[in-house]
């Protein structure tokens, strides 16, 4: 059942899909406040299993836990439905929970279904010896999208075609067509207020004001502490407060570092703690057949736009977040390895934002505010940069532009863009 102000999320109709995932528990990552356990509850109660939810933040479930470790059992089993759903909220924070997990899905693996939520932790333990191998599937809850603040969330999209002829070809079925209104205000509205559910909904600006400052103190202050040994908070702060003037380039770490008055690898394992907990998120150069030199060094976005300065620095920083997010969802999926990179050669000729996909490009993105004519270097892309056919797309923050020109390469509006996004 739905309750009020509840956005269907787009995650849930692929994280759930058993020809995905088989009978594996899901995992499911995502920022601080983005809507996971509103989302799990939301899942158990159309299963009706709503009282099948435990977060492991409660001392009564930790306590629960240590007098039986099948805790759980009795009150699925007292259900009397089918595969009883059962939600561990925050268990990676438990000491050896990669363990309890295992042991858990290795007796109820056949009988129950699990859901896994939590944030930097769970996406991170990945990266040294897993336990859990063969037994999950890890999936992302990013902030909200286009076409679930409008109720049509989607599962696919353009940049799934198997091919760069099919990926043009889709993308133009797409964006043809009449667009309703409400798709224009939605994307004002995420572009004025941000795209985390509770600033979005409350659509007040004071209050979205103190939410995304408080916001920040609580990622630094509780989340920061936890998963590192960083003692310099207030510095880390203070990097944060610096990130919003240097969105549109290149980041210069030694600049960044004199800033704060620490070393330039500091600043880079800070950045890259931040990226850990879904606050920034970097995009590197791509590196292939470019034959006049690159810059090597990563671009970084806030993973909410709203801490980008007002005008170019926050389009280009709300399209960015977009694109992270469906390179994200369409791994998740299955359809390959996508990931979102940038061009900037030393001869000044630059690209905002480069799809690939399985190392080969995809789709090329120019962000810019007024102008209408596509830029040079979009239409001239294939003589010096990426592969043909590649998609060429200018998205622009001006309403009712959709124009196609030679080469695959359209200008169009941005909320007409974002909305194909997943």
């Amino acid at each position: 059942m739905e309750t009020d102000n509840y956005i269907p999320r787009g995650v849930d109709g692929y994280a759930f899909d058993e020809t995905l995932t088989g009978r594996h528990m899901v995992f499911l990552a995502g920022p601080r406040q983005v809507g996971k356990t509103r989302l799990a509850r939301h899942w158990l109660a159309k299963k009706g299993c709503s009282s099948l939810y435990f977060n492991w933040d409660d001392i009564a479930t930790r306590q629960a836990y240590v007098k039986d470790n099948r805790f759980f059992e009795s009150p699925a089993r007292s259900l009397a439905v089918h595969d009883p759903r059962i939600v561990f909220d925050e268990i990676h924070k438990r000491h050896s929970w990669r363990d309890i997990l295992k042991g858990i899905y290795d007796l109820f693996g056949e009988e129950f279904r699990f859901l896994i939520t939590g944030s930097a932790r769970l996406d991170l333990f990945r990266r040294s010896g897993d336990s859990l191998v063969g037994r999950y599937n890890l999936f992302h809850m990013m902030p909200l999208s286009l076409g679930e603040v409008v109720h049509e969330r989607s599962t696919s999209c353009f940049l799934e075609e198997m091919n760069n002829e099919a990926v043009c070809r889709a993308f133009e079925r797409g964006v043809s067509g009449t667009l309703d209104p409400e798709w224009v205000e939605a994307c004002a509205d995420l572009y004025r207020y941000g795209p985390f559910p509770e600033p979005f909904l409350k659509q007040n600006d004071r209050f979205c004001r103190k939410w995304h400052q408080d916001y920040i103190t609580l990622i630094v202050r509780e989340d920061l502490r936890d998963i590192s040994r960083v003692a310099e908070l207030d510095k880390v702060e203070n990097l944060l407060f610096l990130m919003p003037s240097r969105i549109m380039s290149p980041l210069s770490m030694p600049g960044l570092a004199r800033d704060l008055e620490v070393a330039h690898t500091t600043v880079k394992s800070w950045l890259e703690q931040l990226k850990r907990l879904y606050t920034l998120f970097p995009v590197s150069p791509w590196k292939k057949k470019i034959s006049r030199g690159l810059k090597k060094e990563k671009k970084w976005y806030f993973l909410d736009w709203y801490y980008a300065p007002d005008g170019p620095a926050r389009l280009e920083n709300m399209a960015a977040t977009y694109l992270h997010r469906a390179c994200l969802a369409m791994t998740d999926m299955g359809y390959g390895d996508y990931h979102l990179h940038y061009i900037r050669t030393l001869d000044k000729k630059k690209i905002d934002f480069l799809v690939v996909r399985d190392s080969h490009p995809l789709m090329a993105v120019e962000v810019k505010v007024s102008e209408t004519a596509p830029s040079k270097t979009l239409m001239e892309r294939h003589r010096w940069s990426v592969e043909s056919p590649t998609l060429g797309i200018q998205l622009v923050d001006q309403r009712s532009v959709l124009k196609k020109y030679e080469e695959n390469t359209w200008v169009v509006s941005v909320e007409r863009f974002l909305r194909l996004l997943v």
